[in-house]
């Protein structure tokens, strides 16, 4: 079996970490935590904001409206149940690198990642640059 060695910066793995979240989650039909997020792109929601109440009423109308798209698009693509059934393996191995990279992150609420799907859990070495450290 071949395996791959990948280095990266820590806005590197956010931004890998982000991007396996949403591919899994949109193929699983889970809008929330995506409708959620596009609502809120760019906005300035600091609690010293003085437009914060009208700026985050006006996130959660939109984020209203897209989980209404979303939810439409699922109905369509996930035809005639409306929602997905079967994860696909594809789906499974993000989920389970999307988890491994959290743990490495130290933002896991569990004690190990999960080995989801049909692959092992891969191994995320963490290091510091000695001018980091």
């Amino acid at each position: 079996m071949k395996t791959y060695t990948i280095t990266l910066t820590e806005p590197q793995m956010r931004v890998t970490q982000a991007a396996l979240e949403e591919y899994f989650r949109l193929r699983m039909g889970q809008d929330m935590d995506f409708s959620e997020d596009m609502a809120m792109i760019g906005r300035d929601l600091s609690p010293d904001n003085p437009n914060h109440d009208r700026i985050f009423g006006g996130c959660m109308t939109r984020r209203d409206h897209l989980r209404e798209l979303m939810r439409a698009f699922f109905r369509i693509a996930f035809e005639p149940t409306g929602y997905l059934e079967h994860k696909t393996d594809e789906m499974m191995i993000a989920e389970c690198i999307w988890d491994a990279m959290r743990f490495a992150r130290g933002i896991s609420r569990w004690d190990k990642p999960f080995a989801i799907g049909p692959e092992p859990v891969p191994k995320i070495t963490v290091t510091e640059d000695k001018d980091d450290a």
